[in-house]
């Protein structure tokens, strides 16, 4: 086996190898959307995924559910602190 040769199968192999890890990880994130899917079906709430969910909260404030567990961000200091960085960059032209 010639050098060249047996460097082209080893590299032919490292791709195989990545292709089938990225295989993986796809067929494991489709199997636990269909799960999250289904189960949000079965359990009576509207259809859909809820792994992940973000929905306004009120005036100020957005609701980020991951897994149940849910986290509030109250919108009206990003949005006074964005102002002042825009008025900053404003200003320093």
């Amino acid at each position: 086996m010639s050098r060249v040769q047996r460097f082209r199968e080893i590299r032919y192999f490292r791709i195989k190898i990545i292709m089938a890890v990225l295989f993986f990880i796809l067929v494991l994130c489709v199997g636990i959307g269909a799960t999250d899917y289904s189960m949000s079906g079965l359990i009576g709430e509207e259809n859909g995924f809820r792994i992940f969910s973000a929905h306004p909260y009120g005036e100020d404030y957005y609701k980020i559910s991951i897994f149940d567990n849910d986290v509030y961000i109250n919108t009206k200091y990003i949005a006074r602190d964005y102002n002042r960085l825009t008025d900053w960059f404003g200003k320093h032209k």
